[in-house]
């Protein structure tokens, strides 16, 4: 059964890509690709025959579509999501999965047996009673040994401190020496009771010591054998994942990943999927667009209806292949190039160092394709200062006081201001949404503190994410500084500098759940992103005289 779906009205020619394929890693998707998406939107809110909760937690789902052309010239759109829908990998009106279910089910069913025999084994021995009265007995003995020793340690404190005062009270003579003679004695004999109780109670103890090791050891060995499997299933499986590209080309998702694993769900997003019917049924590519629907997944941000280019973990390394044989226009970047060539404007100077005013769109230092950035055009700006570093950093989209040392010594004498936080920095933001004025108990909510950890999302760089069991802690205060009808603007005090916090403390839902307007990686692209360093307050290395600088907000 063809899984072409009809667009609501004919496409003109004028509304075709002019210029090739859109890349699908472009922060905008083609206009062509909205209006398909838009629809497949249309029958979402109205349909739901997968009885799948979008709005539950967790719930939230990637979709895709990509314009096609048929053999017979006629346009419409395949739609796809990401990984299963409803329990299931397949449902009609969609495009299926990659994998070929039937080389799956050559060795998974018999694999995931093995492992699901090794977790009981591993569960098994992990809950033996024999293993937990092992355990307590070996805790008890050991606070049982504990305290004998400590009583023993103690007595012969006791003991030495009564021979040390012997000794002063002892007359010159023959009389003093055979004294000090049977008080060493004593001191040995109190070496040897100690030693002998050690090494008693460590015999008694390595004897439970022996059993417990031997069944952990059971247990590690256990963990291993079904690790190894684990590892060798993952890779058959995405063996089962063959792409192909117009060119006729075939490779597996595992040949994209030869130094490791792929990550899990390699092949499973929407837009592999897309692209392979495509390949397979003969049918022209021409626009292609991924959406989010439902609510955010926990530590990500993903916005309900936004759209996302393809993912940089999963996708990047597979997409470029399935995209042979088509004329691919280069990636879209909302960030127009920057042109200004008096920039930065300085705005504080004297000889040790400076404090410039970095406009949006400028790198604060060199990128891996970027060259120029606000440390270069320093440094050829001034050739004499060989150690001219920047203190810190803002993102390229964000503006404002960027603080430069004229050398090292004083680089590393401001960095231990910021390592100490004594440097006061305040970010002005417009944020996407009205925040509300009053909390669900009636207080006024104008001000407070965000604290939600933060590590980069491997899957979808430079993306970060909240991840309370590996993120590094990040704290931002915030306070409004007037509403609108359909903005806030607000003060951001961060207390600590993890990358793009601010933007994810606005847009996460356990944030502010407000993106900053501009935002393309966390919410929507507009011109810029309006976000700006306003003020920056620091002690001088040299004079110890604060100095506070503001920078004029530009939006």
């Amino acid at each position: 059964m063809s899984c072409i779906n009809d667009l609501p009205s004919p496409v003109l020619q004028s509304e075709l890509p002019r210029h090739g394929f859109p890349n699908p890693f472009s922060n905008v998707p083609h206009p062509l690709a909205q209006r398909a998406a838009l629809a497949l939107q249309q029958q979402l809110t109205c349909l739901n025959p997968w009885r799948h909760d979008f709005d539950a937690p967790g719930g939230g789902k990637m979709f895709g579509v990509l314009v096609v052309r048929g053999a017979n010239g006629e346009i419409g759109y395949l739609a796809a999501f990401s990984g299963m829908l409803g329990g299931e990998w397949e449902w009609p009106a969609f495009v299926p999965p990659l994998f070929n279910q039937q080389h799956l089910d050559s060795f998974m069913p018999q694999g995931e047996t093995r492992l699901a025999a090794y977790e009981a084994q591993i569960k098994a021995l992990q809950s033996d009673p024999e293993l937990a009265r092992l355990r307590e007995q070996l805790a008890l003995l050991q606070q049982q040994c504990d305290s004998e020793l400590l009583t023993l340690v103690v007595r012969h404190k006791q003991r030495k401190a009564a021979r040390r005062a012997l000794r002063d009270q002892l007359s010159p003579g023959e009389e003093r020496e055979a004294r000090l003679v049977k008080l060493s004695f004593e001191s040995q004999q109190d070496r040897r009771e100690l030693r002998a109780c050690r090494d008693e109670w460590q015999a008694r103890l390595m004897a439970l010591q022996e059993r417990v090791a031997l069944i952990e050891q059971q247990v590690a060995e256990l963990k291993q054998q079904r690790s190894r499997l684990s590892n060798r299933l993952h890779r058959q499986l995405f063996n089962a994942y063959r792409l192909t590209n117009r060119l006729g080309e075939e490779k597996t998702v595992a040949e994209f990943f030869e130094r490791r694993l792929p990550p899990g769900g390699s092949g499973d997003c929407a837009g592999p999927k897309l692209l392979q019917y495509a390949h397979q049924q003969g049918l022209m590519p021409l626009a292609m667009a991924e959406f989010w629907w439902g609510a955010s997944p926990t530590g990500r941000v993903r916005h309900h209806g936004h759209y996302y280019p393809a993912c940089r973990g999963k996708c990047h390394p597979i997409l470029p292949f399935m995209l042979k044989g088509l004329n691919l226009q280069p990636r879209v970047i909302s960030a127009q190039p920057f042109h200004d060539s008096a920039a930065p404007e300085v705005l504080y100077e004297d000889d040790e160092l400076l404090v410039i005013n970095k406009p949006t769109g400028l790198l604060s230092v060199p990128g891996k394709e970027t060259r120029d950035s606000v440390q270069r055009r320093l440094q050829q700006r001034y050739p004499g200062h060989g150690g001219l570093l920047l203190v810190h950093r803002l993102d390229m989209s964000t503006s404002g006081l960027l603080l430069v040392a004229k050398h090292r010594v004083i680089h590393k004498a401001l960095q231990q201001q910021f390592i100490k936080r004594t440097v006061e920095k305040r970010y002005v933001a417009l944020l996407s949404k009205r925040l509300p004025e009053f909390t669900d108990e009636g207080a006024e909510l104008n001000s407070g503190t965000i604290e939600l950890p933060l590590r980069v999302d491997v899957d979808d760089r430079p993306r970060q994410m909240v991840c309370f069991l590996h993120g590094k802690p990040a704290v931002t205060h915030w306070e409004v500084i007037a509403r609108h009808e359909e903005s806030t603007r607000v003060y951001f005090y961060p207390h600590t500098g993890r990358t793009h916090q601010l933007r994810l403390h606005a847009a996460h839902q356990a944030g502010l759940n407000a993106p900053i307007y501009g935002d393309e990686l966390y919410g929507k692209s507009v011109e810029r992103l309006l976000l700006h360093a306003e003020r920056l307050c620091f002690d001088h290395p040299v004079t110890n005289k604060r100095i506070e600088v503001i920078s004029p907000v530009p939006f």
